[in-house]
């Protein structure tokens, strides 16, 4: 049974799990074709496709970076996940590089204001991690962890979201560049999770307009915790641009069962033909 899940994470950004373990468990969940697309890393696929070299799962190149775009007077953070591109390009590599860079200039910048409010330790913490893209969810563990948070919603609301005492914004690149990226190494850029940006109905619209004009390939159709309804509007919307249809769980730990590897709603038939493993540079996935 064909099952694909082309949107997960390990520890080396901020999933639970090692490579290994991911890869095992998507296997067991009866997976198929699996990417991993932590944030703005690929390192975990040489270990993940040693774990699934006796397992029946095809790994799929993937990653997910973080963009900037400019809606109204506000700038968003975007997300796209790039799949089937070569990790060792060395464009993508320095994009990659630059942004984890980014990430820790910004863990820095947030240990340094909880210094100043009398909370100590955040560098220390996100050091011991097996992680090479750290990022705010790591921040918000140690706040957890340390009684300053009772959830990651209190302590993005409280202190590290748009609204959050200690919002600090990171300069990604815009989604051209990204999109780009990917592209030059080969890859499919798809836009990631787009009903989460708390966007109204026409900015979406204006965002999705913008990322097919800018060279996106795809939209996430299908992801963990959608309404039907919603992922009937997206199948829509990919449809009216040409845009290929990628589904994805977004996995990141096992306590989330609502995003469990391979937890998934089906595309609608009429979307099917449009699914990104149908795309035709992807020909592992159409042999499969």
């Amino acid at each position: 049974m064909f099952r694909p899940d082309l949107h997960s994470h390990t520890r080396l950004s901020d999933g639970a799990l090692s490579p290994t373990a991911l890869v095992n468990r998507a296997a067991e969940r009866g997976v198929t074709h699996l990417a991993i697309t932590d944030h703005d890393c690929m390192d975990a696929l040489d270990e993940a496709r040693e774990a699934a070299a006796s397992l029946d799962l095809v790994m799929i190149p993937g990653t997910e970076i973080s963009t900037c775009w400019r809606s109204g007077q506000t700038d968003r953070e975007i997300h796209i996940v790039g799949l089937l591109q070569d990790q060792h390009d060395a464009g993508l590599d320095a994009l990659l590089r630059h942004h984890q860079h980014l990430r820790r200039e910004r863990v820095a910048e947030l240990a340094r204001q909880l210094r100043g409010k009398g909370i100590d330790g955040v560098q220390q913490y996100v050091d011991t991690l097996d992680c090479i893209s750290a990022g705010r969810n790591h921040v918000a563990d140690f706040l957890i962890q340390q009684g300053h948070a009772s959830s990651k919603q209190d302590a993005f609301k409280r202190f590290l979201g748009r609204q959050g005492r200690l919002n600090t914004p990171a300069p990604w690149c815009d989604m051209a560049t990204a999109i780009d990226a990917i592209r030059s190494a080969g890859g499919i850029a798809i836009l990631a999770h787009p009903d989460r940006y708390r966007l109204g109905k026409r900015q979406l619209r204006g965002l999705m307009d913008e990322f097919a004009d800018v060279g996106g390939s795809g939209l996430e159709v299908s992801y963990s915790n959608l309404n039907p309804d919603v992922l009937r509007y997206l199948a829509e919307q990919a449809d009216s641009r040409g845009l290929w249809a990628s589904v994805g769980s977004d996995f990141h730990t096992p306590e989330t069962t609502w995003m469990d590897l391979g937890r998934l709603r089906q595309l609608p038939a009429d979307c099917e033909p449009r699914a990104v493993w149908h795309h035709p540079d992807w020909p592992s996935l159409n042999a499969a």
